[in-house]
């Protein structure tokens, strides 16, 4: 190719490039808070809490709240059980206990990954609106009934702006 050939082709590649960073960009601009917690050894002792503190601090937004578990092979179960305690900035708080699975029922696991790593993605509450800006708590403790769960990478926390149309 000639050089006058090529220019129109840089130019439509540097258009594409740039749609992609903008479109990427714009991807995560409804991420409020993202925190994501190693736990030690891959094995989660039933006494360990994983503790995440989110800062809210406009009330007039719709948000989704929600985990990312990563496990390996060595993850016994199909579910995992949390105990979820919110403490808000006024100082009330809430236990949840919730239950999520990690498999289908033939064994197949869920989540992204391959052979040696899962990671599994759980909504947690869908369309919240918080009363008061401030730093919300949430302590997350293991209970499967077993003192120690092996095969636990991390637990992440997410919180994600939407549109309250679409909730």
């Amino acid at each position: 190719m000639t050089g006058h050939r090529m220019l129109p082709v840089i130019r439509k590649t540097r258009v594409l490039l740039v749609l992609v960073l903008v479109g990427l960009a714009s991807c995560n601009q409804s991420l409020v808070y993202e925190e994501n917690r190693e736990i030690p050894g891959k094995n989660w002792h039933k006494d360990s809490l994983v503790v995440f503190a989110a800062a809210i601090e406009d009330t007039s937004n719709v948000l989704n709240f929600g985990f990312s578990f990563e496990h390996n092979n060595d993850y016994p179960y199909s579910n995992l059980w949390l105990f979820i305690d919110v403490k808000g900035p006024e100082g009330h708080q809430q236990t949840d206990t919730m239950e999520f699975f990690l498999a289908e029922p033939d064994g197949r696991w869920l989540g992204k990954g391959n052979d040696d790593s899962r990671t599994v993605n759980w909504l947690y509450k869908r369309g919240v609106k918080m009363r008061q800006p401030g730093t919300y708590s949430f302590v997350v403790r293991q209970g499967m009934r077993r003192d120690r769960l092996d095969g636990v990478q991390s637990l992440s926390m997410w919180v994600e702006k939407i549109n309250p149309e679409t909730k």
